[in-house]
């Protein structure tokens, strides 16, 4: 029995066609996305040439000097990199604040207060004073030993330096004889204190306190001390009554022996004669009319010494 070719091939055909279908559909869905991103690669692709080329019109239509800006300015900030490299360390004092030599003295010209301004004076209680001086007198009257009575006076002294004036009487009348007050209280310091009652209206128990204290520095051989001390403490000095307050000076420094000599070394004008009689007021008269007053400066600074010691008490 013969069997027909012709259906056979159809009937393979039908089969093939069956099996390759699957593929063919795979095929589809992976070259699919690869076309479109294709496609939209080669539009963006588009959209760049053309912007490049719309910029590349405009820099070629603007002018040489704007072209060349850029690059030129790229150069410049190049070469002073390449100069900052090599420069040694000392130039960097063009580039960084320099160090203060002395910063304390900055400060205080910093808080400095503007010329013509006074500052407020801190108040300082005169029940305070007046206890420190009876605590002071009481630990020295009591003192058994040198450095107990040092304590005693040394708070005498802090209120001296403010300017409690029975404190400063204490201290120039007790200075001759104690060892303590002088191991506390500086001689410039004594002698103010019993010096100026005698500059403003001398009383004879300011006169004693005087002449006690200059015959004790012609003992220890301090009149030169003494001399440049009074001339600093005079000179400038304005008040009214002048000359009268001089002949009361010079009268006083007449009973200490060897004072005069030592003034009348320091007083232009003055001789020998004048050292041996005492004879020189109108010289001493005219230094002080002719110097600077320095008696202000004196007492601030005496104030802020004997403030400073109120803080330590406070403190301690």
């Amino acid at each position: 029995m013969k069997v027909s070719s012709l259906p056979l091939s159809e009937s393979f055909r039908c089969r093939l066609e069956r099996k390759s279908l699957p593929t063919l559909m795979l095929l589809a869905v992976v070259l699919a996305p690869l076309l479109v991103a294709s496609l939209f690669w080669a539009f963006y692709r588009y959209h760049i040439s053309s912007a490049a080329k719309g910029v590349t019109a405009a820099q070629s239509s603007a002018s040489p000097s704007q072209q060349t800006a850029p690059i030129d300015e790229r150069l410049s900030n190049a070469e002073r990199a390449i100069m900052f490299s090599i420069a040694p360390l000392t130039s960097l004092s063009a580039m960084m604040t320099p160090v203060d030599p002395d910063p304390v003295a900055s400060f205080r010209q910093l808080i400095a207060l503007p010329p013509g301004t006074t500052r407020e004076a801190p108040r300082i209680d005169p029940r305070r004073i007046r206890t420190i001086v009876d605590r002071g007198v009481v630990e020295y009257a009591s003192a058994k030993t040198d450095g107990d009575r040092a304590r005693g006076a040394r708070l005498i002294q802090t209120a001296a330096l403010v300017g409690y004036p029975p404190a400063r009487d204490l201290l120039a009348r007790n200075y001759p004889q104690s060892e303590a007050v002088r191991s506390v209280v500086p001689a410039k310091d004594v002698i103010r204190y019993a010096l100026v009652p005698v500059m403003a209206a001398a009383s004879e128990d300011s006169k004693q306190i005087f002449l006690a204290l200059g015959q004790h520095f012609a003992v220890q051989g301090q009149l030169d001390v003494f001399a440049t001390e009074i001339l600093e403490l005079v000179r400038g000095d304005s008040r009214p009554q002048l000359i009268h307050r001089v002949d009361t000076l010079v009268d006083l420094l007449a009973r200490v022996p060897g004072a005069c000599g030592a003034i009348a070394r320091l007083v232009a004008g003055a001789g020998k004669a004048a050292d041996q009689e005492c004879s020189f007021s109108e010289n001493l008269r005219k230094f002080i009319e002719t110097t600077r007053s320095s008696a202000a400066e004196q007492e601030e600074d005496s104030k802020r010494r004997g403030l400073l010691m109120l803080s330590q008490l406070s403190g301690g």
